[in-house]
């Protein structure tokens, strides 16, 4: 090293903490290394991984060596992500590249896997509906449209015709990767489509498998050795990819998507422009899909391409719906409170005939909307037209957005009677069920199990009939083919319209839709009851005629209205204080400061949804554009102290 010509100088692109905003440093070595390198340096007084950006010249500084230099690379296509989400994701470039550098690569020496080794027959594929047949032909004969929106009732064979097209990119010698929004859904992806074309075939990554299997993994993908079927949740978009051909984001609605902390990224955006990066075909797939991204893929020349039929049995119409209006006290069962008569019934008739029942709770945002339970009145903000949030400390009712203000209500200004602030648990319903129904087999899943009695890990036992009553939250909704299940049970179905966001509509929705998804998918008839205090809200009529489409017409026109995305772009800014005065000093400051922009709309400063943790306050500010880059230069001046989601899906 004492010779200078021998010496060549790096600038390095490292996994760093948020706290930095900078993450590219030079360093030098001995050796003549190549961009996207993976290498490991000496920083402060740890190492810490990164990767080759390019060679540069000697510094007027000192530099510190790099310390390891592994055989893997990034490939190129992966470092034009990595920038492109760097340039649309400002602030935070140290933790995006943590992402794509799996902390599992420096653990082990680079090994070469050989194939697990076919000693099963593979499952002959069921042949294709004409339904079936129409969607992969109007998705596979114009290669020159790349994006497409594929709307499938539940039940309609999604999963099926990613088979197919998956198929066809594999027999052209490219490969494919399938998202998916929860890990729960691992094991039923993987069966299937192991089934369909070999074990061999399938990597999965996500973070529940064990460091030995996610570096097996990595190296895998980083191989290419033949075409495969990558699949996993929105963290599989950080692998080492390479010639992907197809890219398939199932239950594409789903705000799992969305990363809610550190680099706040959309999965879906960032599908999109890793698909651009590969020249791939991208398909967002749902029963409800997202209402954004369907009409900007719509609005730029992309497909939407629709099944509407079951894909088994003869008969369509296999669910009954039944709205139960809670305002009626006849509804009510002196044996739960929870639970109508109308449920407790049905659930009592599945399992007298060995079928299953399903009952979902949504246990978000439901305490702190003030709910009349006699007439169903609720307090709405006159600016946002979204519901207002009752602050019980200082007895107001508050605009997450806009900052509006009123005194509260001890009764309702409608009917008179006493205001309900119920917010029932979950394992309250699970006690009621054992009262009632003493020798079912009760399964709860929610984010209280742990890894055993996660749903993941007993999917197959409850598939087999291994549980009579299955209740949980949001998980069970996503994707499940239970096909023993004839009740569904959907507890409080108002709460999530009773959420101050504008998407709350959409996201009551896409929960119904999926949730009531589970039954009735040809195997036999369903029963599904909807519990609710608001049964007038058009929503419900859309629901239980499965209109996915007039759901989209009437929602965008809303949306259109209110100036909300899509039709304008948005960042939620907020500041964290140990006291409110000074949470709302600091956000009512930097309002005023951007203000100032005529071309800005601006709401707030108001308490954020979720104003009191850890006993810290936070308020936000809302800012919206038609400029996505006058966002971002609001984003580029903000205060150390404060925190930003620019394109967030929800403004809670």
């Amino acid at each position: 090293m004492s010779d200078e010509k021998n010496i060549y100088y790096y600038d390095v692109a490292l996994a760093l903490p948020a706290i930095w905003k900078q993450n590219i440093y030079t360093y030098c070595s001995g050796n003549d290394l190549r961009p996207g390198q993976i290498v490991y340096v000496p920083f402060g007084n740890s190492e810490k991984p990164g990767y080759i950006v390019k060679s540069t010249v000697k510094p007027s500084y000192a530099t510190k060596l790099i310390t390891t230099e592994t055989s893997y690379f990034l490939p190129t296509v992966t470092q034009k992500f990595i920038d492109w989400i760097t340039s649309y994701y400002p602030g935070t470039p140290g933790i995006l590249v943590q992402h794509f550098i799996p902390a599992v690569l420096k653990t082990s020496p680079r090994k070469t896997y050989s194939p697990v080794s076919k000693d099963f027959a593979l499952v002959t594929p069921t042949v294709l509906t004409s339904e079936q047949k129409a969607a992969f032909k109007q998705l596979t004969q114009d290669t020159l449209i790349k994006t497409s929106i594929l709307h499938g009732i539940t039940g309609s064979g999604k999963t099926r015709l990613y088979c197919e097209l998956i198929k066809k990119n594999i027999d052209e010698g490219k490969n494919s990767l399938l998202l998916y929004p929860e890990i729960s859904l691992t094991s039923q992806l993987e069966e299937i489509l192991s089934d369909y074309f070999g074990k061999d075939k399938i990597t999965v990554y996500h973070s529940k498998r064990t460091p030995a299997q996610l570096r097996k993994a990595w190296v895998d993908i980083h191989e290419n050795k033949s075409p495969s079927i990558v699949i996993g949740p929105r963290s599989a978009l950080f692998m080492p990819h390479k010639n992907l051909g197809m890219i398939i984001v199932d239950e594409a609605h789903d705000s799992a998507y969305k990363q809610d902390s550190g680099l706040r990224y959309n999965g879906l955006v960032a599908a999109g422009a890793l698909a651009k990066q590969h020249n791939a075909q991208l398909i967002f797939a749902s029963a409800t899909p997202p209402l954004q991204e369907t009409q900007q893929v719509i609005s730029k020349g992309g497909k939407l391409v629709c099944m509407h039929k079951l894909a088994k049995g003869e008969v369509q119409d296999t669910k009954a719906f039944t709205i139960v209006d809670m305002t009626k006290k006849e509804n009510h069962s002196t044996a739960s409170y929870l639970l109508s008569k109308q449920l407790i019934s049905s659930i009592g008739t599945s399992t007298k005939n060995g079928k299953q029942s399903l009952l979902f709770l949504n246990k978000r945002g439901t305490a702190r909307m003030l709910l009349c339970e006699n007439c169903g009145w609720h307090a709405e903000c006159p600016n946002c037209e979204l519901p207002l949030t009752h602050h019980h400390d200082s007895f107001t009712l508050q605009c997450n957005l806009c900052g509006f203000k009123k005194k509260s209500y001890t009764s309702c200004p409608q009917c008179n009677q006493a205001l309900s602030l119920k917010s029932p648990g979950i394992k309250a319903v699970e006690q009621d069920l054992h009262k009632l129904f003493p020798g079912a087999r009760i399964a709860r899943f929610d984010s209280d199990n742990n890894k055993k009695d996660s749903f993941s890990e007993n999917y197959q036992d409850v598939k087999s009939g291994g549980a009579d009553i299955i209740l949980g939250t949001q998980l069970i909704t996503k994707g499940l083919d239970l096909p023993l299940l004839e009740t569904v049970g959907i507890l409080q179905a108002d709460s999530a319209l009773m959420l101050p966001d504008y998407s709350s509509e959409e996201r009551a929705f896409q929960q119904l839709t999926q949730v009531s998804g589970r039954v009735g998918r040809g195997h036999s008839p369903g029963r599904i009851i909807v519990q609710t205090y608001q049964k007038s809200s058009y929503m419900f009529s859309y629901v239980t005629s499965q209109d996915w489409h007039g759901f989209y017409d009437v929602e965008l026109e809303k949306r259109k209205k209110n100036k909300y995305p899509p039709y304008s772009y948005v960042v939620k800014i907020w500041v964290t204080k140990n006291s409110r005065e000074a949470a709302v000093k600091a956000s009512s400051s930097l309002a005023d400061s951007i203000r100032k922009n005529n071309n800005l709309r601006i709401l707030g400063p108001a308490p954020s949804f979720y104003e009191k943790a850890a006993n810290k306050y936070s308020w936000q500010v809302i800012a919206m554009s038609s400029s996505r880059n006058a966002l971002v230069q609001i984003i580029q001046n903000l205060p150390k102290d404060f925190y930003f989601d620019i394109d967030p899906i929800s403004l809670l």
